[in-house]
C-alpha cells in the first residue's frame, strides 16, 4: 500500500469463519480485545449486509509504502474474506457528494450512530469517526435537515442549533426501520422519553473532571455522587443539561391542572398524587406525566443526605384531541424512604414534603406540598 501523503485511514476486514489476521507493517490491525467476545468486537455494525462479520481500525499512516499482509484460517470448509481500505480522499469525495444532494432537496434525513459495546468504554459523548462534520457540512446548505440517532445513550449535540429536528431512537432492533419511518411521517407520536440526561458538554456531567471517577485509577473507579447520580446530580451542583432526564416532544402539546396529594389508602407512609392532564393540541398523542418527590425534613436533621428531588412515580398516557384524564400516581412508602447507615435499613421520610409533577426533572410543573406521616 501506497500512501502519497499522510492520511487517516479506516481498513475493514469482512470474512466468514474465523478471523482472519490482517497486518500492517507487522502490527496486527484487528488483535482479540481481551474480556470482549468477536460478536460484540465490530460494534454496531457487527455484520456486512451478505452475514459476513466486520471489525474496522482506524489509524493515522504516514506518507510512503507500507505493507499489509492476511492470513487466513479457511480449513477444510474454506473462508470468505473481504478488506476494504478508506482513505481521508475517499471521505472528503463522500462529503461532497452528500452535500450536493443535501443542497437541492427539498429535505434532508440524516442517520447517525455510536456503537458502544460490552466490555469497552466509550472515550467521548461525541458520534463517532467524521459524523459531526457530516451534520455540520449537511445543515449548512439545508436547515431542513432532521438527525435520526441510533446511539446506545447519550451524546453531545454542538451542531444542535443548526438542524430541523432530533430523533433519537436508541437501538430499535429489527422493526425499527418501520417505528423510524411511523414517527417521521406523523403516523405515530414519539411518545417515549429520555431515560437519562443528555449533557451540553463533555465537562459538564457527574464524571466529568475528577478521574477518580473516571476513567478510574489502579482499576477501581469510585462513585462519589452518592444519591445524587443521573438528573439528581445536575440539580445538586445547578448545571444545565442539554436535554433533561425525562425529556420527550409530541406532535401535539399537553396541560396539567388541580394537583392534590394524601396519604394513601391501604399503605400507610405511602402518598396519592392526584392531577388532571389533558391534550390541548389538534391531534392525538402520547404524554409521560412524572412526578417528583423532594426530600423530607425530619431525615435532613438526622443527617441522611437526600436529592433535591427524585423520580417517584409516572403515568403515561395516550390521549385524544382535547381528550382530559384524571390520574392518581402511588407513592409507595419505600419510594418515600431513605437507606440510614445508622439503622442499617431505609427510613421513611417523614415531614411536609414537596411534590412537583412535569415532562421532565427540569419541568416546574405543578407544585404541591404533602405531610408524610408513619402512620
Amino acid at each position: 500500500l501506497t500512501t502519497a501523503e499522510a492520511d487517516e485511514w479506516t481498513f475493514l476486514v469482512h470474512y466468514s469463519g474465523t478471523r482472519p489476521t490482517v497486518t500492517l507493517d507487522g502490527t496486527e490491525l484487528f488483535p482479540v480485545r481481551q474480556g470482549v467476545a468477536e460478536y460484540f468486537a465490530g460494534g454496531l455494525l457487527a455484520a456486512a449486509p451478505d452475514g459476513l462479520a466486520v471489525r474496522r481500525v482506524t489509524l493515522r499512516l504516514a506518507a510512503g509504502d507500507h505493507t499489509l499482509a492476511v492470513t487466513a484460517h479457511g480449513g477444510t470448509d474454506g473462508q470468505l474474506f473481504r478488506l476494504r481500505a478508506v482513505s481521508g480522499a475517499d471521505r472528503a469525495a463522500d462529503l461532497a457528494e452528500a452535500v450536493r444532494h443535501a443542497r437541492v432537496a427539498e429535505a434532508v434525513v440524516l442517520f447517525a450512530y455510536e456503537d458502544a459495546t460490552e466490555g469497552q468504554d466509550r472515550t467521548s459523548l461525541a458520534l463517532p469517526g467524521h459524523q459531526e462534520a457530516l451534520i455540520e457540512a449537511v445543515t449548512a446548505v439545508n436547515p431542513r435537515t432532521t438527525v435520526v440517532l441510533n446511539t446506545s445513550s447519550a451524546v453531545t449535540m454542538g451542531w444542535l442549533e443548526r438542524t430541523a429536528a432530533v430523533l433519537q431512537m436508541y437501538y430499535p432492533g429489527q422493526e425499527g426501520a418501520a417505528a423510524t419511518t411511523a414517527v417521521l411521517f406523523g403516523d405515530a407520536d414519539p411518545g417515549g422519553r429520555l431515560t437519562q440526561t443528555f449533557p451540553a458538554a463533555e465537562d459538564r456531567h457527574p464524571t466529568a473532571g475528577d478521574p477518580r471517577r473516571y476513567p478510574g485509577r489502579d482499576g477501581i473507579e469510585e462513585y462519589s455522587e452518592g444519591v445524587h447520580t443521573g438528573h439528581r446530580w445536575y440539580e445538586k451542583e445547578g448545571v444545565a443539561p442539554l436535554f433533561p432526564f425525562g425529556h420527550g416532544l409530541s406532535y401535539t402539546t399537553f396541560g396539567y391542572e388541580d394537583l392534590t396529594a394524601g396519604p394513601a389508602t391501604g399503605d400507610a407512609g405511602g402518598v396519592d398524587v392526584t392531577f388532571t392532564v389533558r391534550n390541548t393540541g389538534p391531534r392525538a398523542g402520547a404524554d409521560v406525566a412524572q412526578v417528583y418527590l423532594g426530600p423530607s425534613p425530619d431525615l435532613t436533621a438526622r443527617g441522611i443526605d437526600q436529592p433535591r428531588s427524585l423520580l417517584a412515580g409516572y403515568r403515561r398516557l395516550e390521549l385524544a384531541a382535547g381528550e382530559r384524564r384524571r390520574v392518581t400516581v402511588h407513592l409507595t412508602s419505600r419510594t418515600l424512604s431513605s437507606w440510614s447507615g445508622a439503622a442499617a435499613g431505609f427510613v421513611l421520610g417523614t415531614g411536609r414534603r414537596r411534590l412537583r409533577v412535569g415532562r421532565s426533572a427540569a419541568d416546574p410543573g405543578l407544585v404541591a406540598a404533602v405531610e408524610v406521616r408513619s402512620s
